[in-house]
C-alpha cells in the first residue's frame, strides 16, 4: 500500500524520532495503516510507541489518536470493555485540553464497544454525540459513518422505521467513503430480513458482500458482527 510505504519512509528518516509531534503522527498513521491491513502485531506496537513518544512531549492530540488506535485493536480482540475504558481515557484527556477533534474518535469507539456489549441504548446516545461533535467538525464522512451504526443500533432494539430512516440518511449523505457505501447493500438487506422479503435480503446481500470484497480490507469488529449476523438470518430464511 502506498499510505504504508510514505509511513515507514517518514519513520526510517534520520532524525525524525526527534520531531515532535509529527514523529508520533506517523507512527499512529502506520498503526492505522496496519490495523486496517489486518497486521495487529505492527499496528500495536506503532500505537504503543506512539502514545508513549506523545506523553512525554506533552502532546494530548497524540495521547488520543494512540489510545483510540488501541481501543480498535482491544475491539477487534473482543475486549468491549478495555475498548470503552480506553475510549473513555483519551475522552477525559481531550476534554482536559478543550480538543474536539482528538475526541471524535474515541467517543466513535466508546459507542462501538457499549454496541457489542449489547448496550444498545448507551451506544445510540454515543453515536447521537458523534454526530452532533463531527457536525461541528466539519465530517460529513463521520456523519454518514454514524448514520450507518445507528441504523443497525435501532434494528437491533427492533425499532425498524428508525433504523430505515437512519440508513436512508446515510445514502443521502454519501460520500467517496468506498468501504461505507459498500454496506448500502447489506444494510437494507438486513431491513429486508426483518420484514421478511428473502429475495430481496439475498439479493442485496449478495451485491454488498461483492462490493466488499472488491475493496479488499479487514472489516471493522462492530461491522464484522453484523455481517455473521445477516449472513445466518440470510441463509436461515433460505432454507
Amino acid at each position: 500500500m502506498e499510505g504504508s510505504a510514505a509511513a515507514r519512509a517518514a519513520l526510517g528518516w534520520a532524525g525524525a524520532s526527534a520531531v515532535a509531534p509529527w514523529y508520533a503522527r506517523a507512527l499512529y498513521a502506520d498503526g492505522l495503516l496496519a490495523f486496517r491491513a489486518g497486521e495487529n502485531e505492527r499496528s500495536a506496537a506503532r500505537n504503543e510507541e506512539a502514545l508513549r513518544i506523545a506523553r512525554e512531549t506533552g502532546d494530548p492530540k497524540g495521547e488520543c489518536d494512540a489510545m483510540a488506535g488501541l481501543a480498535r485493536l482491544a475491539l477487534r480482540n473482543g475486549k468491549y470493555a478495555e475498548v470503552v475504558a480506553l475510549a473513555r481515557s483519551a475522552r477525559g484527556r481531550a476534554h482536559a485540553a478543550d480538543d474536539l477533534e482528538a475526541e471524535a474518535a474515541p467517543l466513535h469507539l466508546e459507542a462501538a464497544g457499549s454496541r457489542l456489549q449489547g448496550e444498545y441504548a448507551a451506544a445510540r446516545d454515543l453515536y447521537l454525540e458523534s454526530i452532533n461533535l463531527n457536525q461541528r467538525l466539519g465530517k460529513p464522512d463521520m456523519v454518514s459513518m454514524e448514520h450507518h451504526n445507528l441504523g443497525w443500533v435501532e434494528l437491533h432494539l427492533g425499532n425498524i422505521t428508525a433504523a430505515e430512516a437512519w440508513f436512508r440518511e446515510r445514502d443521502l449523505g454519501a460520500g467517496s467513503d468506498a468501504y461505507g457505501n459498500a454496506w448500502s447493500d447489506l444494510n437494507w438487506a438486513a431491513i429486508a430480513i426483518k420484514k421478511g422479503d428473502v429475495d430481496e435480503a439475498r439479493r442485496r446481500y449478495e451485491a454488498g458482500m461483492r462490493a466488499l470484497d472488491e475493496i479488499g480490507v479487514v472489516l471493522d469488529p462492530d461491522d464484522r458482527t453484523e455481517v455473521d449476523w445477516l449472513s445466518a438470518h440470510v441463509e436461515a430464511k433460505a432454507c
